[in-house]
């Protein structure tokens, strides 16, 4: 119950137009920095195994550190009536303003942060190029014949519906995303489709060696660190957050309790078990584990990395939750990770960095065999 909330994904993979149309480097210039909290981009540095990744935004390997500014023109809000009922035509097919609505919401959805800015002409026509080359590929697996069966689709559908505890929380998420399940159906037959192609054209060309690995790992040490980690546990007294103050006081008034109790040398473990609120840890004598930073709400946090001896006990710290008291079990401090623990997350970020290359390099060539007019 002390672990960050974290965004619920889009239920639609959008990742390989996401990726061809490079909207999340984009929309970091057009949009500002608002929404990339927590938001790994697809160029982002993979992280050693428990370490978290490099900050989105941040300078990368063979990337630009910064973005240019855009133009007074490229950076005035739209409002979605002074935009054109037709925002392109791709080899005679019209994406309609609807659909880029549709698409920007969606994608803004994804960055809470981004929905705090009001949209510019230069997000729309970062999200308009995500529905142009998704076009485009659409158009080329209609005509090689690659297409997603029913079967398939309902495969998904029930991948989907298993991750919620019932029928009736898959639809709300659905119309949460502005779905319906037979609208889910058509775009998972599109989308399908066109990663069956993408699988045969991009994916089925791209092959990273080890010594590739092991050169990138070389070349970024500084990013090949396993920070600390401890191993706590925790005693709860719970406070609701509307309580009085009387109730605060009370709480608190406990938790200073069994702190003394514990700084006392009554067994740690014993007085979580008899005493603590947190469900999820108080049959372990309050034991939550190995943790790395950032793990845990930022008050709990601090103070669990601020232990730095076995057994030694934390003051009261307050959080949402209510009132704490943690004691430091183990702890590991920060350290390099060798090449081989490593290498398999490298190995997947550069396969991803070179599928992007030649995804974007496909959908250029089919720009250019093609026709295609943008309208704003």
């Amino acid at each position: 119950m002390l672990e960050r909330n974290t965004p619920i994904r889009s239920l639609l993979c959008l990742s390989l137009v996401l990726l061809v149309a490079g909207v999340f480097g984009c929309s970091r210039s057009s949009q500002g920095e608002a929404g990339q909290e927590g938001k790994p981009s697809a160029a982002q540095t993979p992280a050693a195994p428990g370490q978290a990744a490099a900050t989105p935004g941040a300078a990368q390997p063979g990337s630009p550190t910064s973005t240019p500014p855009l133009s007074p023109a490229d950076a005035k809000p739209v409002k979605p009536e002074e935009l054109p009922a037709v925002v392109a035509r791709i080899n005679g097919q019209d994406i309609k303003k609807e659909q880029l609505l549709d698409q920007a919401q969606r994608l803004r959805s994804q960055f809470p942060g981004a929905a705090q800015t009001p949209p510019n002409t230069q997000f729309y026509r970062d999200v308009l190029n995500t529905l142009v080359a998704q076009t485009l590929l659409q158009q080329e697996a209609k005509k090689e014949g690659i297409a997603v069966s029913d079967a398939e689709v309902e495969q998904q559908i029930t991948a989907l519906r298993s991750r919620f505890p019932d029928a009736e929380k898959f639809k709300q998420a659905l119309a949460s995303q502005g779905l319906s399940e037979a609208r889910l159906r058509e775009e998972m037959h599109r989308e399908g489709a066109v990663q069956k192609l993408v699988a045969a054209k991009v994916f089925s060309s791209v092959n990273i060696t080890d010594a590739e690995a092991k050169a990138f790992y070389d070349k970024n040490q500084d990013k090949m660190k396993q920070p600390p980690q401890v191993h706590v546990r925790h005693i709860l007294v719970k406070v609701d957050p509307s309580a009085t103050d009387a109730d605060k006081q009370k709480a608190r008034a406990k938790a200073e309790d069994l702190l003394k109790r514990a700084q006392g040398g009554e067994d740690f473990a014993k007085l979580a078990s008899e005493n603590s609120d947190d469900p999820g840890s108080k049959t372990q004598g309050g034991d939550l584990s190995w943790m790395g930073p950032g793990r845990t709400v930022p008050p709990f946090d601090k103070a669990a990395f601020a232990l730095t001896k076995p057994n030694e006990i934390s003051p009261v710290v307050e959080t949402d939750f209510g009132y704490h008291v943690i004691q430091l079990l183990e702890r590991k401090e920060a350290s390099a990770v060798p090449f081989e623990q490593a290498k398999a997350r490298i190995t997947e970020f550069l396969r991803q960095r070179q599928v992007q290359e030649k995804l974007q390099a496909h959908v250029e060539e089919l720009k250019t065999k093609g026709k295609v007019e943008t309208f704003i």
